[in-house]
């Protein structure tokens, strides 16, 4: 659980939010209750009816809000974000992949499990019907009812001191207009202070480079936590495969991810930008972006890879089709894309999350990928799994799952392609990193807080493994994705650029970012920063973007480097 998750103090923090959407259904109860047996002054009956109507179905959406907001968060492990619904409705095969996914892990429980579980949706639907069709008079008094709405909004009012409930968790007590309030929230800059961001260029400077044409391979895991690994977090020991090469070879122990999906991960390991939503999206101004919103990115490292030579693939086990991955994929340099649909994949049929394929099967076909490989020329591949997203099924199709089950199953799979690279002599010529997407959006763990503090929202694992360039065992400075780029850069070409809060840890000394600069899941319109010890976060909102608490050095670059990540020229 998290930090401040135990105890009676969650309850009492969850009531009390939850107080606010007590009383709303019972205001709407009572008014619909009113207008349907009483004749108001000024109406007829008709209008009366048609009111109460209105009022009984704002009841009824609500509730099923309610409920949404409790299965997103069961099954999902984040709340009900309107942007999230934005961005994903249209993803039908995503969906129904999940969906599938998620009733295949639930297949082997208890069948008094599903009889309660059917039962519990046929009296909501029950309930339902009767509210909109055939409201009854409730045996309460409408006063007394009016009266614990008044309570409960009292409750709901009742000031708080701050350090009563944690601000990490307030995603698990805060009502689902609470969590939703910064979807509301103007992003936009003014047309002046669009046109002075962009009219004034980045700083970059230039540094000569290493001139080491390695092949290079990047691994992304899907929801590969730092809290899985004990030798990243002294946690849980999931992944002994990890952690013996970690050991072996050189493990970078303090890496963090800039965003909370794949869509940050892919923008801030290959597209080599922070993955802050753009000022203007395609689904503006819901701030719910998708990958074609970053296609303009300046130095995407597939295609500075491949105007110097490089061969560029991108091997994949799930849909390429989702979030307009494939789109983006060519758009920033990749020559040769392998999605789920691949006539190799066709004879599989257990399928996860995002219709991917086994773990297994990706990185046989990845490594054989590797093989077929020019040897005129070098080359820059990415293999991306999918499995280890929620809902954590067995990737051999048993009964067993769970998060456990799949990490191990997954770490296996890593330990098999790092042993199949070295029977191909890769690690003499060639390079290979390893780390995640994202956090896994699961629960914290108080040991995680104890141990990182607030950047435990943004700790995943990373590794190098290579013969070909000497490195450090351990890189223990703060490193972050959208420092991948910058690093392959300066190990492979005759120079290479850094832009604020860019660093490159594969350069001679490895040289760390300014800052760590990180886009919270639970907290959209926040990003938070890290510079050294010194942390704090900034809330965006256009014009008025700033910190709001923290205090870190040079905070006015820091708030340049966001805005000007974020604007984009307004078409009218």
């Amino acid at each position: 659980m998290m930090a401040a998750a135990r105890g009676p103090r969650l309850f009492l923090a969850t009531f009390q939010h939850d107080a606010a959407i007590f009383a709303l259904v019972l205001f709407l109860y009572v008014a619909a209750q009113s207008l349907g047996s009483d004749i108001r002054p000024g109406m007829t009956r008709i209008t009366a009816r048609i009111f109460s109507k209105l009022c009984m179905l704002a009841l009824v959406l609500v509730l099923v809000i309610y409920a949404a907001d409790v299965f997103a968060f069961h099954f999902f492990g984040t709340r009900l974000y309107a942007a999230d619904i934005v961005t994903f409705s249209s993803e039908h095969r995503a969906i129904e992949s999940l969906l599938r996914s998620g009733l295949r892990a639930t297949s082997g429980d208890s069948l008094w499990k599903d009889a309660i579980e059917v039962l519990v949706i046929f009296l909501w639907l029950r309930a339902f019907y009767l509210l909109l069709a055939k409201p009854q008079d409730s045996p309460l008094p409408k006063r007394f009812l009016v009266g614990a709405a008044v309570l409960l909004t009292m409750v709901w009012l009742v000031p708080v001191p701050g350090y009563v409930y944690s601000f990490y968790d307030r995603a698990l007590y805060q009502n689902f207009i609470e969590r939703n309030e910064s979807f509301f929230t103007y992003t936009n800059f003014s047309d002046a202070f669009r046109a002075r961001i962009l009219a004034t260029p980045e700083p970059e400077t230039i540094h000569p480079g290493r001139q080491q044409r390695l092949n290079v391979i990047l691994v992304m895991v899907e929801s590969f936590s730092a809290y899985n690994s004990k030798f990243f977090s002294g946690l849980a020991d999931r992944t002994p495969c990890l952690d013996k090469i970690a050991e072996s070879e050189t493990a970078l122990t303090n890496f963090y991810a800039n965003g909370w999906t794949t869509i940050g991960g892919l923008v801030s390991l290959v597209g080599g930008t922070f993955p802050f939503v753009p000022e203007h999206t395609k689904y503006n101004p819901f701030g719910a972006p998708t990958l074609g919103d970053y296609m303009d990115v300046s130095r995407p490292i597939a295609r500075v890879l491949s105007d110097q030579g490089y061969a560029t693939e991108y091997v994949a086990g799930g849909d390429l089709e989702f979030i307009g991955q494939d789109r983006w994929l060519k758009g920033v340099g990749f020559k040769k894309i392998i999605g789920s649909d691949d006539p190799r994949f066709a004879g599989q049929k257990i399928r996860g999350p995002f219709n991917s394929v086994p773990d297994r099967l990706l990185f046989q076909i990845a490594l054989k990928e590797v093989a077929q490989m020019p040897v005129d020329k070098p080359f820059f591949m990415v293999v991306q799994t999918f499995w280890s997203h929620r809902p954590f099924t067995d990737q051999n199709g048993g009964s067993l799952n769970g998060e456990d089950l799949v990490i191990r199953q997954t770490d296996a799979q890593i330990g098999a392609f790092y042993e199949g690279l070295q029977a191909t002599g890769f690690l003499q010529k060639g390079l290979l990193f390893i780390t995640a997407d994202h956090r896994a959006p699961e629960e914290f763990q108080k040991a995680e807080f104890d141990r990182f503090g607030a950047s435990a929202v943004a700790r995943i694992p990373a590794l190098i493994a290579t013969r070909a360039v000497a490195l450090p065992h351990l890189i223990t400075q703060d490193f972050q994705q959208r420092d991948f780029a910058a690093s392959i850069e300066s190990l492979v070409s005759d120079r290479y650029y850094l832009r604020p809060q860019e660093g490159t840890f594969l350069s001679d000394p490895p040289t760390p970012p300014g800052c760590i600069l990180h886009s919270r899941a639970l907290d959209r319109d926040l990003i938070f920063v890290k510079c050294g010890t010194e942390e704090g976060f900034v809330r965006v909102a256009g014009d008025a973007t700033r910190f709001t608490s923290g205090a870190v050095p040079d905070e006015a670059l820091i708030i340049q480097t966001i805005d000007r990540t974020r604007a984009r020229p307004f078409i009218h």
